[in-house]
């Protein structure tokens, strides 16, 4: 399952670095902060929402927390001693992501109010569990960090985890 999810970033990687006109001549050049990066010439979208055409997707919104996860690897400069723990952390906040538009399902009609309450309070219990995965694990990752590497994630982390 490891091995399945590190293709899957791999071949998103590609996929991205395919299709993005600007490469990665961009990365060691200044953008800096959280527009910098490929990105940065493209106004930020969840800046402004645009309904109808299919790009508030709960993929969509996970693939958006999967870009920014990648582009701030890059930032960071992630050392091979660091990469495990960037992993568990990246893994965590995809985790995370991709079940944010599970919790957002409505409810099946067969359901009671209390059935309802009950369904509820176990996502909220299974968010909480989730999210504490994600604090460890970037605690973890933190205290492997340079100082400027700690700066960096100070400013820019908070808009990656969802």
């Amino acid at each position: 399952m490891t091995m399945n999810r590190s293709l899957q970033r791999l071949a998103l990687a590609a996929a991205l670095v395919a299709v993005s006109g600007h490469g990665f001549a961009q990365f060691g050049g200044g953008g800096g902060g959280m527009g910098g990066g490929r990105r940065g010439a493209r106004p930020d979208s969840s800046t402004s929402p645009r309904s109808g055409d299919g790009l508030n997707t709960p993929a969509t919104a996970s693939a958006k927390v999967r870009d920014k996860l990648y582009d701030l690897r890059v930032q960071l400069m992630i050392t091979p001693e660091q990469s495990p723990l960037w992993d568990r952390f990246s893994d965590a906040v995809w985790d995370i992501a991709s079940r944010t538009g599970m919790a957002a399902a409505p409810p099946a009609d067969d359901l009671s109010a209390v059935q309802f309450a009950q369904q509820r309070a176990a996502q909220a219990q299974d968010r909480a569990r989730r999210m504490q995965a994600v604090s460890d694990s970037l605690s973890k990752l933190y205290d492997a960090m340079t100082p400027e590497q700690r700066h960096t994630a100070d400013q820019n982390l908070p808009a990656v985890i969802p």
